[in-house]
């Protein structure tokens, strides 16, 4: 089987997480492999170039990409979510104009910005893959071959954290994502700052730049900023002693597949998190992690992590054994693997 996956960039988590973290596991088992990335990445542009040049390079080499594919075969063209962030959508069209067949990954709440687009692409697609239950109820309205695929991680990358060291004096409570998703601390501030007049703790972020952290109400906190850096993620994440994600309940996040929740449990850190859209399932409350709604299940959820390093233990360590079981890559290649297979062998309009 060969197959084509056009991804939105190497660095980008959808692509990460969706594509490239199965690639060895695939290819192991026969399947060859063929990444095409946008450039430049789907969301970035050449600062020297700006804004509308970037996009029009992005277009010229989709369509580079378009005519590689029309001189070789695949039986599959892969295209991880969207291939522009852009209401167009007639070069995905080429592609899944082509012999073969065409499969369509979606990990995000794309219908809600391009309505129209989703909806031409959902139902022109041979088969949809999507990251959680609510994306397959609302990919299912057009098309019927929807496979569910959660994002998952890759868990033997991640160290899992010592317990048998001596504690620290200072946990670390920490959170890492996008720097547009940093406002979503906000929700925390005020269980932050009383959490802080009576504890001592470190509030750690890993993003892009520490520039947002700077506008947080934040008082009498140390905070610490480390610059997302991919070749030290899992060491930069492990230093962590509670793992962070609150998240606001509006009608995008509840399609988010949860991946900095599974990052902390990868590692055994234990996790508290908003129960919106799929942390809801994730997390068994009180078993592998905590969910909290408002301030003070906030403030009541850290401090008990805070106080308790048997709590932190317990916890992180069975939110690892539900990744184990449930998120990890190794596993789930398997069932890629499988849905790639049915979706060759299906004939058209099955």
């Amino acid at each position: 089987m060969r197959v084509l996956f056009l991804i939105s960039g190497k660095k980008v988590p959808s692509s990460r997480f969706r594509v490239l973290n199965y690639l060895p596991y695939l290819r192991k088992a026969g399947i060859e492999c063929t990444v095409l990335a946008s450039y430049p990445e789907k969301y970035h542009h050449i600062g020297w170039l700006g804004y509308r040049l970037s996009y029009l390079l992005k277009r010229i080499t989709r369509y580079l990409h378009f005519f590689y594919a029309c001189m070789k075969r695949f039986d599959i063209v892969f295209i991880e979510r969207e291939l522009f962030d852009h209401k167009s959508y007639n070069l995905e069209l080429l592609f899944m104009g082509r012999p073969g067949k065409t499969v369509l990954d979606i990990d995000d709440a794309i219908f809600l910005r391009y309505p129209e687009k989703f909806r031409v692409l959902a139902e022109k697609a041979d088969l949809l893959i999507v990251g959680n239950q609510n994306l397959v109820e609302e990919s299912r309205k057009h098309n019927k071959q929807v496979r569910l695929l959660p994002t998952s991680v890759i868990a033997s990358n991640y160290p899992v954290k010592d317990y048998s060291l001596p504690p620290s004096d200072k946990p670390i409570i920490g959170w890492t994502g996008l720097d547009t998703n940093i406002p979503n601390l906000n929700l925390i501030v005020n269980a932050l700052n009383r959490l802080a007049e009576t504890h001592e703790f470190v509030l750690c972020t890993i993003s892009a730049t520490p520039a947002p952290i700077q506008n947080l109400p934040l008082t009498n906190i140390e905070i610490r900023h480390i610059v997302w850096n991919q070749e030290t993620e899992y060491q930069d994440l492990a230093a962590f002693d509670i793992g962070i994600m609150p998240l606001k309940d509006d009608e995008w996040s509840r399609f988010k597949c949860g991946l900095k929740l599974l990052q902390y449990m990868a590692l055994g850190i234990p996790a508290v998190a908003s129960p919106v859209g799929v942390n809801a399932d994730i997390i068994e409350q009180g078993q592998n992690g905590f969910c909290a709604c408002n301030e003070e299940e906030w403030y009541e959820s850290l401090r008990q992590l805070l106080i308790s390093h048997k709590l932190r233990k317990t916890l992180g360590l069975q939110g690892r054994k539900t990744v184990e079981a449930s998120f990890d890559v190794a596993a789930n290649s398997l069932v890629l693997k499988q849905y790639l297979e049915q979706s060759v062998d299906s004939k058209p309009g099955s």
